[in-house]
């Protein structure tokens, strides 16, 4: 009996230490993208800094023959092959930065750069923090007068996959 009490307040005890490290970072965490693959933002020295942490191939990004080959792979042996830079193209795509982001000018703002693998371009952007589940990111062209952007939802804690050893 001692021990299942232990266990339950133990368990509390990281919920709570979780939900408050969400309340002191909130945009920490594994956010999951509109094409349902995911982003896991960390503290890092520039401020946060988000990885590829899990890659979905949607349906219909790419033609028939990439499609097969695409679902036939790994994600370790997907690579950022689009990049503008060749030196960076046989980087792997699962661990990638993609984002470099610091505080901004509102405290539910930040600031940033954007890599987007799609196409191999980086562009200037921000992360508007909409609720402790949702975020919005934007990338920017134009000095930031044409912005596109999409939400991400927050990834449940017992759905983070760990990652592949």
């Amino acid at each position: 009996m001692k021990e299942i009490f232990a266990g339950v307040v133990g368990t509390m005890m990281l919920s709570i230490g979780s939900a408050s490290a969400q309340m002191a970072d909130p945009v920490v965490g594994v956010w999951r993208t509109l094409l349902r693959s995911e982003v896991t933002i960390s503290a890092c020295e520039t401020g946060y800094c988000g990885v590829l942490s899990r890659i979905v191939v949607p349906e219909g990004l790419l033609s028939g023959a990439e499609a097969e080959a695409a679902a036939a792979m790994r994600p370790e042996d997907f690579f950022d092959f689009r990049n503008k830079d060749p030196a960076l193209r046989d980087r792997p795509m699962l661990g990638l930065q993609i984002l470099t982001l610091r505080p901004g000018s509102q405290p539910y703002i930040l600031d940033g750069e954007i890599y987007n693998p799609e196409d191999g371009n980086t562009y200037s952007g921000y992360v508007e923090l909409l609720s402790a589940e949702r975020i919005r990111l934007n990338g920017c062209v134009l000095f930031n007068t044409i912005c596109r952007g999409e939400e991400w939802v927050r990834v449940p804690p017992e759905e983070v996959l760990e990652p592949a050893e």
